[in-house]
Formats: C-alpha cells, sequence, structure tokens
C-alpha cells in the first residue's frame, strides 16, 4: 500500500511554486521599469540635442544675418567712395574747362 502524506509535501510545493513566480514577476517588473527608464532618457537626450541643434541653428542665422549687414554696409562704403571719387573727376574735368575758358 501506498503511504498517505498528509498533503505538506504538496503545500511545500504550491507555496515554492507561488514565490518563483512572484520573484519572476518582480524581476519582469523591474525589467520593464528599467526599459521605460531607458526610453524616457532617449526621448529627453533626442529632445535636448534638437533643442541644441535649433539654438545651433538659430545662432548661424543671426551671424549671417549680422555679416550680410556688415557686408551691406562696406558696400555702401566702398559705392559712396566711388561716388565720391567721380564727381571730384567731374569737378576737376569742370574746373578745368572754366579754366581753359576764362584763358580764352
Amino acid at each position: 500500500m501506498a503511504r498517505r502524506g498528509s498533503g505538506l509535501r504538496t503545500a511545500i510545493k504550491i507555496v515554492k511554486a507561488i514565490d518563483k513566480a512572484n520573484k519572476q514577476a518582480a524581476r519582469e517588473a523591474l525589467r520593464r521599469e528599467k526599459a521605460i527608464r531607458r526610453a524616457e532618457a532617449q526621448a529627453l537626450r533626442e529632445h535636448e540635442r534638437s533643442v541644441r541643434e535649433a539654438q545651433k541653428k538659430l545662432h548661424r542665422q543671426t551671424q549671417a544675418q549680422k555679416a550680410a549687414k556688415k557686408q551691406a554696409l562696406k558696400d555702401a562704403i566702398v559705392s559712396a567712395g566711388e561716388e565720391y571719387q567721380t564727381r571730384c573727376e567731374e569737378r576737376k574735368a569742370l574746373r578745368k574747362l572754366f579754366i581753359q575758358e576764362v584763358l580764352k
């Protein structure tokens, strides 16, 4: 005849199985939590990178605008100098013409 136990061994096996399942569930929860944190950190880094890139782009645009204004000012100064030189040459020619007319 088979020995009949009190069911203690079966109860211990069930408790161990439940404990193992709880530990596994806790590990899975930790893995999910870590994965969520990694995804959030990566999203934050990507956002910060995009913000930095936008700031760099804005800075480059402002620098380009400043350079364009500076170049426009230089061009205007050169143009004004050329116009002044042209007027001086015209006046010089008129003076010569006037002197020649007076001397006639």
